[in-house]
């Protein structure tokens, strides 16, 4: 049973998995600006389908879950970047093809990456992989039908977790998230944190000290940059506070952040730049000894992987000759070297982008990981890279201009989702065991599958709900259309930039946070008291503060814990403690995996009644009474984590 791994039974499961968790990620994603991570409700529903068999094996399950992971991380790219088109006016409808011819290569291209930095990022000792682990363990425990104590321990973290959240984002009688927004002077300042039991847990797995300088970057964010902005640029809208300071943290505070993370990327490929050299030679060496590696450390042939880059390079490299024919006044000839040298460029930043997000995965897990964050170092390069060349001014001119810069970013998104996703997959099979060459088979299925029905997806809820106040036909409310968040900030970061009316000086104050962070984060290093990862820096800018808060609670919670635990191996020894950490960890990994199938199956009545409201029981005039009770039931959540993780029994 052990050998039964890259099986027809558990590709088929994967890809009907892949188009579910797709197709629900597309609404999902318009509608609150982030997606559902597929990969730990995968593992659970393909186990359920893999027990229907006489004979099925926890690597077959690690197959079908790495397979539909690649739906969520194709639909992350078609909704965070190709509704830019729509709000830029040069698509009236989502062109199936367009999407199809830069997003089949862009997930391969991806998956060729990923071969190249999975040892490299899984060799970190300082990444985490909290989602990895969390798989890894829901793989384990659901296949392991023996070790009930695992299995409750799991159980339990689902069932409260998924509760929390049907009470959250369905009936709505406890609230997802607090917010206080105050007046201090002529400046705002305020906090907030999330209810979410998922997001407290992901705080948990990463460790307090990332989460501890996320924390310190958000009240530096908060407490300094919002009133400073707010007295410089005065208070967008005097009669609604917490919307003022939400503007003044989307459009001044969050480009300090972008500044941070694009300096952090180029930092991170710098210091990553040896162990993927190293890594990419290992690759090489390991074709002449394919016979005596471990199957566990197997990736797929590295000299066919770098010819399937170059093979699915040729599409975009056309596409780019294609739009340079309206762009510029050269030759054919040079028209086609230049679109090669752009395909190098468009290489390079996507494997930059690719990396960072891998270790950004590795770092705090891939749903929280900023890969809309990331995107926009790619809409800047590209920008600026195809603006340097254009001769043409006329509108034109300009419409292709936009839609070459934002079908190349999304080619840039596909290959940073998939790297993104990936390496979460990796890790939980490194647990298990699973081949990663057959990992990676599934991952070229499954994400090509979902290309191909991804633009029918996003067709279909255009035409059902309009998007980001485009509407297809009449009878739809322009107010009431999806939002698109980051679909728009892509929309408004091109323009700015092809029109020269983007604000530099934000980006450049965040580059030189990331100077500081590095330098604290050396001497730290250097004298073993206090690290300062510049990602913890960016993301605690960049994410909203209800989420950094609420993985630093979740990271104070694994300090607390992990003490306690130190005091009953001195004491009560090892073996005690290890079980005692186990437990704990199988618990938290439930809260993650909880609040995911719940809000997998949420998105059906969602997508039904065509309102996120569709099993609200309670009025507006509830919400102070919501927010009360969240946090009852918040601090009694952190008690009886605690509790369980020192009950002997």
């Amino acid at each position: 049973m052990k050998d039964l791994e890259f099986t027809p039974k558990a590709i088929i499961i994967g890809i009907v998995l892949a188009l579910v968790f797709c197709g629900a990620n597309v609404y999902l994603g318009l509608k609150i600006g982030s997606t559902i991570s597929a990969s730990i409700p995968a593992s659970i529903l393909a186990m359920g389908f893999l027990r229907m068999f006489k004979k099925y094996s926890v690597l077959e399950n690690s197959i079908s879950q790495t397979t539909a992971s690649t739906g969520e991380s194709a639909a992350a790219v078609v909704i965070f970047v190709f509704p830019a088109l729509l709000i830029l006016g040069q698509w009236k409808t989502f062109n199936y093809w367009d999407i199809v011819i830069v997003g089949i290569p862009g997930v391969i291209i991806g998956v060729v990456f990923s071969i190249i930095l999975r040892k490299v990022l899984l060799k970190d000792e300082t990444l985490a992989f909290p989602e990895g682990q969390a798989i890894g363990q829901v793989l384990s425990t659901t296949t392991n039908k023996s070790d009930k104590s695992s299995i409750r321990a799991l159980t339990i973290g689902i069932v409260i977790s998924s509760t929390l959240t049907f009470c959250q984002s369905g009936l709505q009688i406890f609230a997802s998230t607090y917010d206080k927004i105050i007046r201090v002077g002529n400046g705002i300042v305020g906090c907030g944190t999330s209810f979410s039991a998922a997001i407290i847990g992901a705080g948990f797995l990463v460790g307090f000290n990332p989460m501890l300088v996320g924390f310190i970057a958000l009240l530096i964010s908060w407490f300094v940059f919002l009133p400073l902005f707010t007295i410089l640029y005065g208070v967008h809208d005097a009669n609604n506070i917490v919307s003022s300071a939400y503007y003044t943290w989307q459009n001044y505070i969050r480009p300090i952040g972008i500044g941070v993370m694009i300096f952090s990327g180029f930092a991170t490929i710098i210091m990553l730049l040896k162990p993927i050299t190293q890594g990419v030679k290992e690759s090489f060496i390991a074709i002449k000894n394919i016979a005596t590696i471990n199957k566990q450390d197997h990736d797929l042939d590295i000299k066919k992987a770098v010819i399937i880059l170059l093979i699915t390079s040729i599409p975009i490299i056309c596409l780019i000759f294609y739009q340079l024919n309206g762009l510029t006044n050269y030759s054919n000839s040079i028209n086609v070297a230049l679109s090669i040298l752009i395909m190098a460029g468009v290489l390079i930043i996507g494997f930059i982008i690719a990396a960072v997000a891998g270790y950004f995965a590795g770092l705090v897990g891939s749903s929280t990981s900023p890969i809309s964050g990331l995107l926009f170092i790619a809409v800047i390069a590209i920008s600026l890279m195809l603006h340097s060349i254009t001769q043409g001014q006329s509108q034109e001119a300009m419409g292709k201009l936009l839609t070459a810069i934002v079908l190349l970013v999304g080619f840039i998104g596909f290959t940073a989702s998939i790297t993104n996703g990936s390496v979460q997959d990796y890790k939980s099979g490194q647990i298990v065991g699973s081949s990663p060459y057959k990992q990676q088979l599934a991952l070229f299925i499954g994400s090509v599958v979902s290309i191909l029905v991804a633009p029918l997806f996003i067709n279909l809820v255009f035409n059902a709900y309009g998007i980001a106040g485009i509407v297809p036909h009449a009878g739809i409310d322009p107010a009431n259309t999806l939002s698109a968040p980051q679909a728009s900030a892509v929309a408004m970061l091109t323009q700015n930039i092809i029109h020269s009316t983007q604000n530099w000086n934000l980006i450049a104050y965040g580059l030189g946070i990331g100077i500081i962070a590095l330098i604290i984060d050396l001497i730290g290093k250097k004298t073993g008291k206090f690290r300062c990862p510049m990602l913890s820096v960016g993301l605690g800018i960049y994410l909203p503060p209800s989420l950094v808060s609420a993985l630093f609670i979740g990271g104070v919670l694994r300090l607390v814990i992990d003490r306690k635990h130190a005091q009953i191996e001195k004491t009560e020894g090892k073996e005690v403690a290890t079980k005692l950490h186990t437990k704990t960890n199988l618990l938290i990994c439930g809260l993650v995996a909880g609040e995911s199938l719940m809000g997998l199956i949420l998105a059906i009545p969602f997508v039904l009644k065509q309102s996120s409201d569709a099993l609200k029981i309670v009025g507006s005039n509830f919400t102070g009474i919501a927010q009360i009770l969240s946090t009852i039931i918040t601090i009694t959540l952190l008690v009886y984590i605690y509790k369980t993780a020192v009950d002997r029994k």
